[in-house]
C-alpha cells in the first residue's frame, strides 16, 4: 500500500456501531518509534475505505495479501470484508493520527472449527514500526473468547517480512499448502 489518504472515507471513532461490536478493542497504541495509531474493529461504514485501499493500494502488497493477481473489488466481496460477526470473524483496522489507514489484520473462522485463518497487511511506510505485531496480538484474546484455539497463516514463500513477523509472534511452521507457506499458532 502507498499512503492511502483515506481519512475522509470513514470515521476514526464510530458513533453508531453494529451489534456485538467490541468497543473494548478500540485503543490508541504507541509504536516503537513513538508514533501513535488508533486501532478499532472494522465496521460496515468502512466499505468505502476498503474499496479505496483495494483500488489505490500498492498492487504487490494487495497481491501478497489475497494470494492472487486480482483482489476482490466487487461490492459483494467488499461487503464481506467489512461485515464481520466480531466472534468467529474479526478485522481490526489501524489508522494514523489523521485517520488514514496504515494496516489491517483479520481472522476468519467459523462455528464448526476451532481454527481460524489469520491475515495482515501494513502500509509500506508503516512497516518495521510494530503495527503488524500490535494488530495480530490484539486479535488473539477475542479469538480465544470466541472458542478459536489455533490461528493458521498462509503466505508466499518469498514474503520474508511476513515470515519474520509471524515467527517473532510464535507461529510454528506447518506443511506447505498448495505452494504456500503455512504456519500455526496455538492460542491456549
Amino acid at each position: 500500500m502507498s499512503q492511502l489518504h483515506d481519512a475522509g472515507l470513514s470515521p476514526l471513532h464510530l458513533r453508531d456501531v453494529p451489534d456485538a461490536y467490541p468497543r473494548s478493542l478500540e485503543a490508541w497504541v504507541e509504536l516503537r518509534d513513538g508514533s501513535k495509531i488508533f486501532v478499532r474493529p472494522i465496521a460496515p461504514v468502512d466499505g468505502r475505505r476498503m474499496a479505496h485501499a483495494l483500488a489505490f493500494g500498492d498492487p504487490e502488497t494487495i497481491q501478497r495479501r489475497f494470494l492472487t493477481g486480482a483482489p476482490p473489488k466487487v461490492q459483494g466481496a467488499i461487503d464481506y470484508l467489512v461485515n464481520v460477526d466480531y466472534g468467529c470473524r474479526l478485522a481490526l483496522i489501524a489508522m494514523d493520527e489523521e485517520g488514514n489507514s496504515v494496516g489491517i489484520s483479520r481472522y476468519e473462522g467459523n462455528k464448526e472449527s476451532e481454527t481460524a485463518e489469520v491475515a495482515i497487511v501494513v502500509d509500506a511506510q508503516w512497516r518495521h514500526k510494530g503495527v503488524g505485531s500490535v494488530l495480530l496480538e490484539l486479535l488473539e484474546p477475542n479469538a480465544r473468547a470466541a472458542g478459536i484455539k489455533e490461528f493458521v497463516g498462509l503466505y508466499q514463500p518469498d514474503n520474508t517480512e511476513v515470515a519474520a513477523l509471524l515467527k517473532s509472534l510464535g507461529y510454528e511452521p506447518a506443511p506447505m499448502d498448495e505452494g504456500l507457506v503455512s504456519v500455526t499458532k496455538r492460542l491456549s
